[in-house]
């Protein structure tokens, strides 16, 4: 009985320490720095501000960020690009690098298409003749040039760059300015050209990039003095422009083009490189 009494205190004493290791002893949270009141706003002679009207009408950040704030007045930025169609007066001035004069006036239609500005315009070419043409005319020499005319122009615009414009004076409305690369077509119809024409002729002729014998016999009525008539019927034109839309959708659209030298060489003419300078004045729908 002793030996057993004996083995059984070697037992307890050997457990003791390991019941104690794994025991879970609570911890002890270190004690939190008290927190301090802020300061009272004060105004600048040191007086306190008394808040407690203020706190109603206080929201948090979190909750104003979630809602409108307030709303513009206006907006500044016209889409162009969710127009439905643009109506344009157009007036224009030609530089021929001849003697003579012409000036352009007309309409256009315009509608953005996939990014594109896509315009229709037709337009009534008045010319005449100088001081030095009338000098020509007494002369054996010629110039080449063109009568009076209606001429059809389709353009394509590719916008390169646009943004609000800030005006200079308060007066002036913010705008949206777009800078275009335009590339066009051109057709000149003379009236009385296809006179006494048989209608396939009349047909084939309208194709031809060069006008016909017959077409330019038809023209002689319609001559300046001292002008040879110049025999191309279309024109490619390249240039720039800008387009400056106002909020209620009116815009105007100054251009210049030019005119190399593609249909002219087919047609045999010496009138290349000229420049149209063109303005359009209109309303975006």
């Amino acid at each position: 009985m002793r030996g057993a009494r004996l083995l059984v205190a070697v037992l307890l004493l050997c457990g003791a320490p390991v019941s104690a290791g794994v025991s879970d002893a609570p911890e002890v949270e270190p004690p939190k720095p008290a927190v301090e009141a802020p300061p009272a706003p004060r105004t600048a002679n040191g007086d306190e501000i008394d808040e407690t009207t203020l706190k109603s009408h206080r929201t948090a950040f979190e909750a104003l960020s979630e809602r409108f704030i307030g709303v513009a007045s206006r907006a500044v930025r016209y889409d162009w690009r969710k127009a439905t169609f643009e109506v344009a007066v157009t007036g224009s001035q030609l530089l021929e690098l001849n003697n003579f004069n012409s000036a352009r006036i007309g309409a256009s239609l315009r509608a953005p298409v996939v990014g594109l500005m896509l315009e229709l315009a037709i337009t009534y070419v008045h010319t005449w003749g100088s001081a030095a043409t009338d000098q020509l005319s007494r002369t054996p020499y010629r110039q080449a040039g063109r009568p009076s005319r209606l001429e059809a122009d389709l353009m394509l615009g590719y916008a390169l760059a646009e943004g609000v414009t800030t005006p200079k004076f308060g007066f002036i409305p913010a705008t949206e300015l777009v800078f275009l690369v335009n590339a066009g077509f051109r057709y000149r119809y003379y009236p009385h050209q296809f006179h006494n024409m048989p209608g396939d002729q009349a047909l084939g002729a309208f194709f031809s990039a060069r006008l016909t014998d017959k077409e330019v016999e038809n023209l002689e009525y319609a001559r300046l003095p001292g002008m040879g008539i110049d025999r191309t019927r279309y024109e490619l034109l390249l240039g720039f422009s800008l387009a400056l839309y106002f909020q209620n959708g009116v815009f105007l659209a100054p251009r210049i083009m030019f005119a190399p030298p593609l249909f002219a060489t087919v047609a045999q003419s010496t009138m290349t490189f000229w420049w149209d300078l063109t303005m359009s004045i209109g309303w975006s729908f």
